[in-house]
């Protein structure tokens, strides 16, 4: 009897820790295009912080949400590197965000020889204000135990002025075209 109250006990206390957790996590729904992107000032692999002000009135920006080092999170990141001259020519700047810490970071971008930088979201408050926590977005959920934990696959195209211009969402296992992106990405440097 004894042994049975105490797992009883365990469960009991690691489903009230669990409620707490996930009752703490609040996240925004996905940002839609025409409203204002939430400004950020994060970590980066360029040794120096940056904010998404910083781009404004210069350059669009194609922020990049993903889980972390993964197989398909580098495929997805290693994508958009092979595509950074089109960007590039299209004035894009490319930021990678997940909740990887700085240092794994700098390991993740130095691997894949990235000429983009990635920035650290340890604490998921740009995830959530952009409404990108995995598990969050409505997309299909393959990692139960991920839910909640790190960036879900998202990828918001922010205008000069700071207003999102294009956004896409998706949790399955593939690698996200660049084509989809570039085009709406032309189409916002088309307009004035």
């Amino acid at each position: 009897m004894g042994r049975r109250m105490q797992s009883t006990s365990k469960l009991l206390l690691l489903g009230v820790l669990l409620a707490s957790a996930l009752g703490g996590v609040r996240v925004a729904p996905a940002l839609e295009v025409g409203e204002e992107a939430p400004d950020f000032t994060l970590p980066s692999t360029l040794g120096e912080e940056i904010s998404l002000r910083q781009f404004w009135g210069k350059q669009i920006v194609l922020i990049e949400f993903y889980g972390g080092d993964v197989p398909v999170c580098r495929a997805n990141l290693s994508a958009r590197k092979t595509d950074y001259r089109q960007f590039q020519a299209l004035n894009i700047q490319v930021l990678g965000i997940s909740v990887n810490n700085p240092f794994a970071q700098k390991l993740l971008s130095d691997s894949l020889q990235l000429p983009y930088p990635l920035l650290s979201d340890i604490d998921l408050k740009v995830a959530k204000a952009y409404g990108a926590v995995y598990g969050s977005t409505g997309a299909k959920v393959e990692s139960p135990n991920f839910v909640g934990q790190g960036a879900g696959r998202a990828f918001f195209l922010v205008d000069k002025r700071g207003v999102v211009r294009g956004k896409w969402i998706g949790e399955d296992s593939s690698v996200f075209p660049s084509e989809m992106l570039l085009k709406g990405a032309q189409q916002v440097a088309e307009k004035p």
